[in-house]
């Protein structure tokens, strides 16, 4: 091995995602100099995983292969550690095509959980663009800062604002936006906030898990003047199996985990 393939790839803190000869996926640290990760029965050095390159084989002690990357963003939201479920990365890609999100947009987020949609939305709004989120909850708020800053790095941080409190009750403050993403059990309580928050031409999405849920916020956009075009579905994925000669879709899929349900903004003029 080369004196330039020894040096220095990933600095501490780096993570990489090591994938297994099964396909299971291991999202790892590169630590600090004096210390070690322990992966299943084997103890990795600073040294040997700082010295990866991005999609390397690595062959341990133990002659367990694995292939390592710098993770993708869906790597990072299936395998980081969390205590409440995460919106899959097939709803995530969805929820910005659907939204509309692009750079330089102006974005409002309500309930942030630990900060899957927060990542995705922070890395398509670009440098220029600015995301508030709301959330009842001190600890998920700290959780997704914790996320934003590891996972993305603490640059996303300065166009991000994490808001503690209800909008539902209390509003926006007086904010406005282009786009609003709610992730609540009952978003149509937020119908009157969410219209006066968004610019005309908005777009609200909102993610529920369940159909009762989604025919309430479908009622709720249907019946409130300054919204028009509300939409409903859902995605479902399903792998195939491609090991020639065989070729079959997997046995098992991801289902279904949410719907999505959009609405548009309108322009009223004022009344006399």
């Amino acid at each position: 091995m080369s004196e330039n393939s020894k040096s220095i790839l990933h600095p501490p803190g780096q993570h990489l995602v090591l994938v297994d000869e099964k396909d299971r996926q291991h999202l790892i640290q590169v630590p600090e100099p004096e210390r070690v990760v322990r992966l299943k029965s084997e103890v990795l050095d600073h040294a040997t995983l700082a010295a990866l390159h991005d999609g390397e084989l690595l062959i341990t002690p133990q002659r367990r292969r694995y292939l390592v990357f710098v993770p993708t963003l869906e790597q990072v939201v299936m395998n980081m550690p969390r205590e409440a479920q995460v919106i899959y990365p097939k709803d995530l890609g969805l929820l910005l095509f659907y939204g509309d999100v692009a750079p330089g947009a102006n974005v409002m987020e309500v309930g942030v959980g630990h900060g899957a949609l927060t990542m995705a939305l922070l890395r398509a709004l670009g440098p220029t663009g600015r995301l508030t989120s709301y959330d009842l909850r001190r600890d998920h708020l700290n959780r997704t800062k914790k996320n934003v800053a590891a996972y993305l790095g603490p640059e996303f941080l300065e166009r991000w604002e994490p808001v503690l409190a209800d909008p539902v009750a209390e509003g926006f403050g007086g904010r406005v936006c282009d786009r609003l993403f709610s992730d609540i059990p009952e978003p149509w309580d937020l119908i009157t906030p969410a219209a006066e928050a968004l610019s005309p031409g908005g777009i609200w999405v909102a993610y529920v898990p369940t159909v009762l849920q989604l025919m309430r916020q479908m009622e709720a956009l249907q019946g409130e003047r300054l919204f028009c075009m509300p939409t409903a579905f859902e995605a479902l994925q399903r792998y195939w199996h491609v090991l020639l000669p065989s070729l079959r879709p997997k046995h098992a899929m991801r289902g279904h985990t949410g719907f999505i349900v959009t609405g548009r903004r309108r322009w009223l003029p004022p009344a006399d």
